[in-house]
């Protein structure tokens, strides 16, 4: 997937350094790794792995890849018993060889997880093999975290220990948590501490209790270990949580690029059609969501064609929106806002099609203007949004997750009801109020950008 526009593109930019979040996933069998990485990255379990090990034995140095998500690679070790050392030295090798200080970063080891069922009371939380090699990594500097799994098994224990008359109490389910919550505390969280106190740990449920927000929790310790460098491939490779997507679009996209500052100046975008910075930008956002779509939905002319149609109403001024619209005195009087049509978005507003003078317009060469800023703040903010919209529309399907036409429908028409006529408002009041000049030079644009998805971006 290429872009045409003449625009860097920071996305390619920053994932030429490192394509793909490299996971090194520790743990005995049975502990619940297959699932936590099918949920956290969106992939199935069939990977792709070149290896002749039997059913149940792993090779650490295989590099376990998805076609599902192509931005992440997976190292699979196993767990380590008690008495049986050649796991633990066959992780510490490959951990001491994958973060040498000559290797370059794309091969190195970014995150551990270490995956631990959670015991039951007595049971041991970390073994010997665990805190040796806990401690080798904090002494190399590579981040881990410890995942605590099958939290859901507990509470089922719990629950399994309630008496009958506490069963028949309303606040039976929050008994159980409760008291999960305790022990949890007393066999994990303790003994944990006790020996490496600020270790960060995230415990999940990923079975038929699947925890949501433990798996988001998940997300965000990782990209908050992770070196900056590889803070982008963190948080495109994962597909848990919209919120981290929404500040990688942000933070990565729109902010350290820095489009409005380019925009002070010809030179970025000298001799470029609004098209062409349109299409660049529509690249740089679809392309760090990092949807699964096989069938390249998100790139088709068809899609934004889409986000043309919403954008268009914005462009023009008020008073010359009749001269770009043959029916608009139709719509007007068919979604009854008087005077105006700025004030209104909706699946109505896209029926109209595509204005010919806005088709012609973005075909002209870029000049600086309040028309242009509006053009490219709104598309920005209806296409990040559009992606927030579609994230929550697949992020209850299993994994892995296809796009299909019908998901992006269902996104579009979601976003237009909801707040698409609030988000251009915004944008029409705020690029009226002052000079293009004034509002590039001190960086406002970029700022409001930023202020208006976070306001209207799922939370």
């Amino acid at each position: 997937m290429t872009s045409s526009g003449t625009l860097p593109l920071e996305t390619d930019k920053r994932l030429a350094k490192c394509p793909k979040l490299r996971v090194l996933v520790v743990g005995k069998s049975g502990a619940g790794k297959s699932s936590l990485i099918n949920h956290v990255f969106g992939i199935k379990q069939q990977v792709t792995v070149v290896s002749h090990n039997a059913p149940g034995i792993c090779n650490i140095e295989d590099e376990i890849t998805s076609p599902d998500n192509r931005h992440l690679v997976l190292h699979d070790s196993m767990g380590f018993e008690p008495g049986q050392d050649a796991n633990l030295k066959k992780a510490i090798n490959f951990l001491r060889a994958r973060s040498a200080e000559n290797v370059a970063i794309q091969d190195q080891v970014h995150v551990v997880w270490l995956c631990i069922k959670i015991p039951h009371a007595g049971g041991r939380v970390l073994e010997t093999g665990d805190e040796e090699f806990i401690q080798f990594a904090l002494d190399k500097n590579v981040p881990l975290i410890v995942v605590f799994t099958q939290f859901d098994k507990l509470q089922t224990r719990i629950e399994q220990e309630l008496t009958e008359a506490e069963m028949e109490l309303s606040d039976c389910e929050a008994i159980v948590a409760q008291r999960s919550e305790k022990k949890f505390v007393e066999i994990c969280d303790i003994p944990l501490r006790k020996s490496q106190p600020l270790l960060p740990y995230v415990r999940t449920s990923v079975g038929i209790c699947m925890d949501e927000g433990a798996l988001k929790s998940l997300v965000h310790t990782t990209r908050d270990k992770v070196e900056n460098r590889v803070w982008f491939v963190t948080t495109v490779a994962q597909r848990r949580s919209p919120r981290d997507k929404v500040d990688g679009s942000i933070e990565y996209v729109i902010g350290i690029p820095g489009y409005w500052r380019g925009l002070a100046s010809t030179t970025k975008l000298f001799g470029s059609t609004l098209e062409n910075c349109l299409r660049t930008i529509h690249f740089e956002i679809t392309a760090s969501w990092n949807f699964n779509d096989p069938d390249e939905f998100l790139a088709s002319e068809a899609f934004k064609q889409r986000i043309y149609s919403l954008i268009q109403f914005l462009v023009p001024e008020d008073k010359e929106i009749r001269s770009w619209f043959d029916d608009v005195d139709r719509f007007q009087t068919l979604i009854g806002i008087g005077t105006t049509i700025t004030a209104a978005a909706g699946p109505v507003l896209v029926a109209i099609g595509l204005s010919k003078m806005f088709v012609e317009w973005i075909a002209s060469r870029y000049v600086q203007t309040p028309e242009a800023l509006r053009c490219l703040m709104a598309y920005i903010c209806d296409l990040t949004l559009i992606m927030d919209h579609l994230f929550l529309e697949t992020l209850d399907l299993p994994p892995p997750r296809h796009l299909t036409q019908a998901h992006i429908d269902s996104a579009v028409e979601s976003y237009q009801k909801s707040s698409a006529w609030k988000v251009h408002n915004e944008l029409r009041m705020y690029a009226n109020s002052m000079t293009f000049a004034q509002i590039v030079q001190s960086n406002r644009a970029e700022e409001k950008v930023q202020e208006i998805i976070d306001l209207y971006c799922s939370k």
